[in-house]
């Protein structure tokens, strides 16, 4: 991480909110209750990278039925030891398993640390109200941040990522004139398209209806991303340094136009001149035709999403019924449920939980909580990833011990001592590696119970031994309870994105027939993009370069996919021409054909091209045509063994 003033200043002025929100939390609803505030806030900031604002009302109510059964749940495990142990169990499994999630980043995090606390600090019936209070009044602050934080996402979040992948665009063009390597550029343009549609995907209106802005700047998102492969297979022979030119004042012209309308103005006008020029030389090169459809695209996309009037931008135009396959399933479309990754983590988390409870609350163990704590950070959903958790999480908790106690051996009054546990959970900020975050987070939590207790070297000890009791147990239950490994997820990845690719073909073929659902190709693309994501999430730093290649092939497929049925949309297909692309749309529906029949028709299709007048026919068998080659590039990767 680059350290900059204005990163400093930013994570100051967190620090300070989270300290001043954590001290108020404890003021309004006692020191019983305090921790809480500190899962709240740890809710709160994980929860600012999703949008939820689309269903505030019915988004809270989740949020204050979540926080209200927890509270509950914990208070009737203190009835019975042999009570908790089912009560544990399923409310773990709900946490885990309703805050897991196949694509998006999981949220389970500080909701499983809120029940942990709630049954580290026990409270008697007299303060369960307001304990409940505290919980409801939690679940209405995460709502209340997500309103103040996430209201308008999609235009400010998705308008400022609009402009940084045009200018990232610009910078690519310059170091191709310049023959200089473009590969770290390609990657953060990618990484930005995906954040764009991550956003637009999050406003979606029952998880399916794009809102108006949301789906122009998906349209958007194309077009640059179009513009970005262009750039990426141009030959040294194709290139125009003339064409190049203008296409960087287009595509500065297109970040200004976002909020200055007559740089829009100068786009469109820009746009007719080249338009006019290229088609008077009648240059009918492949990458000076495929530029002026994007740039083409790029504007009139921008022309519309300027016009939309203010308080129009979230409406949504439900033309379509949700189709069956994006409605809720119950738990999995699989036969078998054992190989799902959030039954496998619910599972796990449950019965870890649950028998570190009982094994605490049986033996009366004063400090067995940190069993449970340790259990919460190692259990994770991939199992090779909990395997370097676990000796990250005994290194940090040794060195975190050994600095305290020689920390609180130097400094001895409590005014000393506070100002040093605040300067570490200040650094928290800044260390993002988990071992040593965690050695950190170590050093707070012993620290502030020391403060309380007055007692450092016996807590410590005890602490070290219950980590390690947790690690152990751990092991157990990830190796033997339905472990779900790296290999289990890049399949089931693969066989969605597979499947996703299929699904944008079925809706390429119903709108060549007549049909087709627009809303459902959105989501489609939205959702092979949250794949990719996940892809490259799970593989950090293991990625093979196969793997890549492959995933290259599928996210170029799936553009095109989007592309073709856009494009038919726009300029319809003549019914003469239909015989013409049916033959290639039915080589894209046989999910196992040899690649030698892929071969032979790709070759058949090319010829049909040469053969076909209306220019706007051409362009749709070129794109179909281009999905072919891609899916057989992906499918020539598979059987290499990837």
């Amino acid at each position: 991480m680059k350290l900059t003033k204005k990163l400093i200043i930013s994570n100051t002025i967190l620090f300070i909110f989270i300290i001043g929100f954590v001290v108020g939390f404890g003021a309004l609803f006692g020191n019983e209750n305090i921790l809480i505030g500190v899962s709240t806030i740890t809710a709160m900031l994980m929860l600012l990278e999703r949008d939820l604002t689309s269903h505030p009302v019915s988004n809270t109510m989740k949020f204050i039925a979540l926080n209200v059964f927890m509270g509950i749940a914990a208070y009737l495990t203190g009835f019975n030891v042999w009570l908790a142990v089912p009560i544990n169990l399923i409310t773990m499994f709900v946490i885990s398993y309703s805050l897991l999630f196949n694509l998006k980043n999981p949220l389970y995090l500080p909701f499983t640390l809120q029940y942990l606390f709630l049954l580290a600090m026990p409270v008697a019936a007299d303060a369960m109200p307001m304990r409940l209070g505290s919980l409801v009044f939690g679940a209405l602050a995460i709502m209340g941040v997500q309103m103040i934080a996430n209201r308008n996402k999609v235009q400010k979040s998705g308008s400022k990522k609009v402009q940084l992948i045009c200018n990232a665009l610009i910078e690519k063009i310059r170091l191709l004139q310049t023959g200089e390597p473009r590969e770290d550029i390609t990657t953060q343009i990618a990484s930005d398209i995906n954040s764009l549609r991550s956003i637009i995907y999050d406003k979606r209106e029952e998880n399916y209806y794009l809102t108006e802005e949301g789906r122009l700047k998906l349209n958007i998102s194309v077009a640059l991303e179009k513009i970005d492969i262009l750039l990426d297979d141009v030959t040294e022979e194709e290139l125009d340094q003339k064409l190049l030119e203008e296409v960087i004042l287009t595509l500065q012209l297109a970040a200004d136009s976002i909020h200055d309308k007559e740089a829009l103005a100068a786009l469109e006008e820009s746009f007719d001149t080249m338009l006019k020029k290229y088609k008077a030389e009648h240059n009918h090169k492949l990458f000076v035709l495929g530029m002026l459809n994007h740039i083409g695209s790029l504007q009139l996309n921008l022309k519309e999403l300027t016009s939309i009037e203010k308080g129009q931008a979230n409406v949504v135009k439900r033309l379509e019924q949700i189709p069956k396959k994006f409605q809720k399933l119950t738990i999995s479309e699989k036969k078998s449920h054992t190989n799902s990754i959030k039954i496998s983590y619910a599972i796990r988390m449950a019965i870890g939980i649950s028998i570190a409870g009982f094994i605490t609350d049986f033996f009366d163990l004063a400090e067995g909580r940190w069993m449970m704590f340790t259990l919460m950070s190692v259990i994770i959903p991939l199992y090779e990833q909990s395997k370097k958790k676990m000796r990250d999480r005994i290194f940090a908790t040794i060195v975190g011990s050994v600095a305290v106690t020689l920390s609180f051996m130097v400094f001895h009054s409590n005014t000393a001592r506070s100002i040093i546990l605040m300067f570490s959970g200040y650094l928290m900020s800044y260390v993002k590696t988990y071992r040593y975050n965690t050695i950190l987070v170590t050093f707070s939590a012993i620290g502030s119970v020391a403060l309380i207790t007055g007692t450092t070297h016996v807590l410590t000890f005890e602490r070290v031994l219950f980590v390690i009791a947790g690690v152990v147990l751990a092991l157990l239950i990830n190796k033997f309870i339905l472990p779900y490994k790296l290999e289990d997820a890049n399949r089931d990845l693969r066989e969605m994105y597979e499947d996703t690719i299929f699904e944008m073909t079925v809706e390429v073929d119903r709108k060549v027939k007549g049909g087709g659902n627009e809303h459902a190709i959105k989501n489609l693309l939205l959702i092979a993009n949250m794949i990719e994501d996940r892809v490259k999430l799970n593989n950090q730093g293991a990625q093979s370069k196969e793997s890549m290649t492959w995933l290259k092939h599928q996210r170029r497929a799936a553009t095109t996919l989007f592309e073709l049925y856009g494009w038919l949309h726009q300029h319809g297909l003549r019914e003469s021409n239909i015989p013409a692309i049916t033959p290639g749309l039915e080589v894209l529906l046989q999910r196992t054909i040899p690649e030698s029949e892929m071969e032979q028709a790709i070759t058949e299709m090319e010829e049909v091209i040469h053969a076909t007048p209306r220019i706007e026919d051409r362009m749709v068998l070129s794109m179909l045509v281009e999905v072919m080659k891609e899916l057989k590039g992906s499918r020539s990767v598979m059987d290499d063994g990837m």
